[in-house]
């Protein structure tokens, strides 16, 4: 049987939104607080430093959650998500890459 594996691109401007959503979501940050930096690292797991406003201290998102917000993005913005897709992020100069590999024998959304 075959496997499926879908390829769903973020730019950093829906990384942030992303992000944004996230927070106020979770609690984090408020929804009026803005976005001043967003940086990448790859080192060991993918990472997100965010600062949410000039002088704010920077706020860390690892891998996991980094992957419910941009999840989170796509449910708002109504592109599906296989629920028992398997999930792995990707960064990549400009871009957020999510990858979803849903194994043999498992149904779409």
């Amino acid at each position: 049987m075959p496997t499926e594996t879908r390829i769903i691109t973020f730019s950093n401007d829906e990384i942030r939104q992303a992000i944004a959503s996230y927070c106020v979501k979770t609690g984090r940050a408020a929804a009026n607080s803005g976005l001043t930096g967003l940086t990448f690292s790859n080192e060991g797991e993918v990472k997100a430093l965010f600062q949410p406003t000039a002088g704010a201290p920077t706020m860390t998102f690892n891998e996991s959650e980094l992957a419910a917000a941009v999840i989170l993005h796509c449910k708002q913005q109504g592109v599906p998500i296989a629920r028992r897709s398997i999930q792995s992020l990707q960064v990549a100069k400009d871009v957020v890459s999510l990858y979803l590999t849903t194994p043999p024998g498992s149904k779409s959304p």
